[in-house]
């Protein structure tokens, strides 16, 4: 299960980072908020997107939940929380990238929010006994 956590470390790591100097590029205004009409237009309509797609994300989640409480053993409990938490990094990650190019600041903490509760849905189980 070592390898298992570092993934999830990397997982993890990768996220805060992106998160955080996207953040920082749009505190010292390095990144300008979108100002044009058409831009905000699109923005708003990818933060719909974003969200359906963080919802599925969760919803996923719950699914491969059931997936690793039934697993035989653990290459299928494995695979199945890597599987389970893809889909959070990427609506994550997709939440990130509308901030960085102007979107509102809650479009990005929506994808990110979806990415920790995932987490909490899905944790490394405790093999040691």
């Amino acid at each position: 299960m070592r390898r298992l956590f570092l993934i999830r470390t990397a997982l993890i790591g990768g996220v805060a980072v992106f998160a955080g100097i996207t953040a920082y590029l749009r505190i010292q205004g390095g990144i300008p908020d979108a100002t044009d009409p058409d831009t905000l237009k699109t923005l708003q309509a990818i933060r719909y997107v974003s969200w359906a797609f963080s919802a599925f994300a969760v919803v996923f989640a719950l699914f491969f939940r059931g997936r690793v409480e039934a697993a035989k053993n653990e290459q299928d409990v494995k695979t199945a929380l890597i599987v389970g938490w893809a889909p959070a990094e990427g609506a994550a990650l997709h939440g990130i990238v509308q901030y960085f190019l102007g979107a509102p600041l809650v479009t990005m903490a929506v994808g990110v929010l979806t990415f920790a509760v995932v987490l909490l849905l899905l944790p490394i189980p405790d093999t040691r006994s």
